[in-house]
């Protein structure tokens, strides 16, 4: 995930993901807080609590507002 963070590029956790075999939302944002701070990321989380989302991304490199917004177009559409 720092690599892709590295690249310019973000990430979106649906917290319907973590599920029961998997880690909740606020565990998942440590674990990459603590990933990215190891490499060097300067890293920023936004909860997107009516979408049950949070969205990293690389504070060097952050996303435009339409990158992130067809991001949450395509998991809204495969939920």
């Amino acid at each position: 995930m720092v690599d892709t963070l590295l690249g310019g590029n973000w990430a979106i956790l649906a917290h319907e993901w973590a599920g029961p075999a998997g880690i909740d939302p606020e565990h998942w944002q440590d674990v990459v807080e603590a990933a990215a701070e190891a490499a060097g990321v300067d890293v920023e989380f936004v909860v997107i609590p009516r979408r049950s989302l949070t969205v990293v991304f690389n504070r060097a490199a952050p996303p435009t507002f339409a990158q992130v917004r067809a991001s949450i177009e395509v998991i809204e559409r495969h939920r």
